[in-house]
């Protein structure tokens, strides 16, 4: 993998937010959007839990190998429905592409 180039977050990619203590999967978006939802690019499925979060993913750092993957800064937008979104920092982790 190019580490000068920045990570695109993709569907199967894993998410940690960073006072988080888990990870979570990135699912697809389901495309829905209306006056007070913007729409998002993933769902957010978090581990054992039947919610899912409208989430946007913007990679802010340049990849690193942690010996198992690839992980990158990014921001996790949680997309608000009819209230404002939420931002935090966290890692992304992907596989080379």
């Amino acid at each position: 993998m190019d580490t000068t180039k920045k990570a695109t977050a993709k569907v199967g990619d894993s998410v940690q937010g960073d006072l988080w203590s888990w990870y979570a999967t990135l699912g697809e978006s389901d495309g829905f959007s209306d006056s007070s939802f913007p729409g998002c690019q993933f769902r957010l499925k978090e581990h054992g839990t039947l919610d899912n979060y409208a989430v946007n993913i913007k990679v802010t750092g340049k990849p690193v190998w942690s010996g198992f993957s690839y992980h990158s800064r990014c921001v996790l937008e949680i997309v608000g429905d009819g209230e404002p979104s939420t931002f935090f920092g966290g890692q992304l982790y992907h596989k080379a592409t």
